[in-house]
């Protein structure tokens, strides 16, 4: 009953005081996934809170080295005001999910959500296409 197919996994914000471990434990978490039979999507994350962009840039090392599908949640949100982030630069900014609004579509949340969902899609049509 709870088998999934995939998981996303979005992790860093809360690791930037805790580099030196961050990627081993992505590595537990990758490794338990896919031992369990669940393909992980990786994710960027929107702030660059450690200053040097490290988090996303092992992110993106352990979905090439994995061969994992990236969604690059990053640079969905750079063209946002502040980048889809609040003025502490840590939360995103929040709009309900109105996807044909121009104006809540201002605001990262519906691009995390909505990007969430188009990256679960491009997943799902190539595994159907290609099986």
């Amino acid at each position: 009953m709870h088998k999934p197919a995939f998981a996303f996994i979005l992790l860093g914000t809360n690791d930037v005081n805790h580099q030196e471990v961050f990627e081993a434990d992505a590595r537990q978490i990758l490794d338990y996934l896919i031992e369990q039979g669940v393909v992980p999507i990786l994710a960027t994350k929107a702030d660059n809170l450690e200053g040097d962009h490290s988090i996303n840039a092992t992110i993106s090392h352990l979905a090439e080295e994995y061969d994992l599908p990236l969604w690059n949640f990053w640079l969905a949100v750079q063209p946002l005001p502040d980048h889809g982030l609040q003025g502490d630069g840590i939360h995103l900014t929040w709009a309900s999910n109105h996807f044909d609004d121009p104006v809540r579509m201002q605001a990262a949340w519906p691009w995390r959500n909505l990007t969430a969902l188009q990256t679960l899609d491009f997943i799902w049509q190539a595994m159907m296409t290609h099986p």
